[in-house]
């Protein structure tokens, strides 16, 4: 592996927040208009004839699941190392909100915290969870994985990736599994709070690149940071999303040259 000293700027995208609706981002918000256009998406799913092969066919504005040169998940395996910024995660507990969305199981983080790196501010609108996982990390796969997604006032996306392997079970993850809807719906629970610090692995060292959405329309300019550390969760909790979700990650893409860097 190469070693140098590296900067790389954050490359991000501007999104309206009612485009948030892939890696799996809903609108935070009662609003009937949001909601409406909601209703009118085109139905995707992971597997069969709105399949993840066949997302680009249910609508031309997916159009980026097929054509996209930095789409994600790929297997990520880092091409230099580098003393890369350490990632400012000041999270915080917010009130339990806890929604199935059809998709996956989502706790909106609104007032949560945010992610701060290279000195920009990204707040934590909510995180989510795939099984299997979404990513490879050096060709080993995951039962479960987190990702927490933020936004900066400009709309530029940055996502903070974490793996589940099976190990002992995990408090936090415990008290949100117990009050996850089984079916789709929401659930906020008064007098309970969910604080999402407590889903990170002690080491911060993490891989960083570019990449996507990880659900319609795939759209790029995605900043990553995958924690390198797995964090663990019961086989009982992994079976539990399981039971909801069998099966809710997109396939491997392809690298395409992509720049991956890890952290010294």
């Amino acid at each position: 592996m190469i070693s140098r000293n590296i900067s790389m700027p954050l490359i991000g995208a501007s999104f309206g927040l009612a485009m948030l609706a892939g890696c799996q981002v809903l609108p935070v918000s009662n609003d009937a208009h949001a909601a409406a256009d909601e209703m009118t998406k085109p139905h995707w799913d992971y597997t069969g004839t709105h399949g993840a092969d066949h997302w680009a066919e249910l609508s031309d504005d997916f159009a980026t699941c097929a054509t996209g040169r930095l789409q994600s998940p790929f297997n990520i395996q880092a091409d230099i190392s580098a003393n890369l910024p350490a990632l400012g995660l000041n999270y915080q507990s917010v009130p339990m909100k806890i929604i199935h969305n059809g998709h996956t199981i989502q706790a909106d983080q609104v007032g949560g915290g945010q992610l701060v790196v290279d000195g920009k501010a990204y707040n934590l609108l909510q995180f989510h969870f795939h099984t299997g996982s979404e990513y490879a990390i050096k060709g080993e796969t995951y039962p479960l994985e987190l990702h927490l997604v933020h936004a900066s006032e400009a709309g530029e996306l940055a996502v903070v990736g974490v793996m589940f392997k099976e190990g002992p079970a995990n408090t936090e993850l415990a008290n949100i599994w117990a009050n996850m809807p089984a079916n789709e719906g929401e659930n906020s629970v008064s007098g309970q709070t969910i604080n999402v610090s407590n889903l990170l692995p002690a080491s911060k060292k993490y891989y960083r690149f570019m990449g996507s959405l990880t659900t319609p329309p795939c759209s790029e300019g995605v900043n990553w940071h995958m924690m390198s550390e797995p964090i663990t969760a019961s086989a009982e909790q992994i079976a539990a999303f399981k039971a909801i979700f069998p099966m809710n990650a997109r396939p491997l893409q392809d690298e395409n040259n992509r720049l991956v860097v890890i952290g010294k």
